[in-house]
């Protein structure tokens, strides 16, 4: 009998530390409970975003509002492309420049042709008042003019696309193409942005709309800068995306923004 309680003593003994391990994992400490209903508090249901308790505190990127990549025109050799990343230029400015020399040659031609015609027109226009030709000869004449002149546009036009002039000034994002390099019509050669006009684009709920008026501001405090910028809203987007409830909302910078670049991002403040 003895034998049999100490054995029972032993067998309760060993399992204690068992027991009590179970008990404490059956259920989360407190602390952890209450910061799972707190997490669950700030989430915003529809967008699984944190909402701010005392405003509405969105993601935003500073974007140029113009932006464009420029490809060839046409296939050749590239012989000026001195432009390079992150460089700056002017509306105008030559881009890039191919190798022309067909070109050239042909609009010459086209020029020589149209002179020939246009000497045969006047001198057939004298002959045609001694009634020295017939009328026809006069209008196939006229034609062969206007066709050499509509050549030399053709030849213009070809030469105009062995140079790429900058639409607008800004800076350049990307070079793709190199100098003497062989390209074909549609390739990529570089992208360039404006850095005038710097819109903020963010997305914002659909049940905000009542802020989100034309002419209303915001903040936007900046992760490259740790600076905050006045704002005002400029335009909304066209349409509330059914799925996720939010709407595109544009604005602009109204403090002095030299230091913003495109692509910077940030948090945007919305008064109640």
């Amino acid at each position: 009998m003895k034998l049999e309680s100490v054995f029972a003593l032993l067998l309760i003994f060993f399992l204690l530390p068992f027991l009590a391990f179970a008990e404490s994992t059956d259920l989360p400490p407190e602390s952890v409970v209450d910061k799972q209903i707190d997490a669950t508090k700030i989430e915003d249901p529809t967008t699984g975003q944190p909402e701010a308790q005392s405003g509405q505190v969105l993601r935003a990127q500073i974007k140029a509002r113009e932006s464009t990549q420029i490809a060839s025109e046409m296939s050749g050799r590239i012989t000026e492309l001195k432009i390079r990343d992150g460089q700056r230029f002017s509306a105008g400015q030559v881009l890039v420049g191919f190798h022309c020399t067909m070109e050239e040659a042909q609009l010459s031609k086209s020029k020589a042709t149209l002179e020939k015609k246009q000497k045969t027109y006047e001198v057939n226009k004298k002959l045609q008042k001694l009634n020295s030709i017939s009328t026809l000869e006069l209008d196939v004449s006229m034609a062969e003019e206007a066709e050499a002149q509509a050549d030399v546009r053709v030849g213009k036009a070809a030469l105009e696309r062995c140079t790429i002039k900058a639409p607008f000034s800004g800076k350049v994002v990307e070079v793709t193409a190199r100098a003497y390099q062989s390209v074909r019509e549609g390739d990529p050669l570089l992208e360039i942005i404006s850095e005038k006009d710097l819109e903020v684009e963010f997305i914002a709920p659909s049940r905000a709309l009542p802020q989100l008026k034309p002419g209303n501001p915001f903040k936007v405090t900046l992760d490259e800068t740790a600076k905050t910028y006045k704002g005002e809203i400029i335009r909304l987007g066209g349409r509330v995306d059914p799925v996720s409830q939010t709407i595109k909302v544009y604005g602009r910078i109204t403090d002095n923004s030299a230091d913003l670049l495109p692509g910077m991002s940030g948090a945007i403040d919305l008064p109640n």
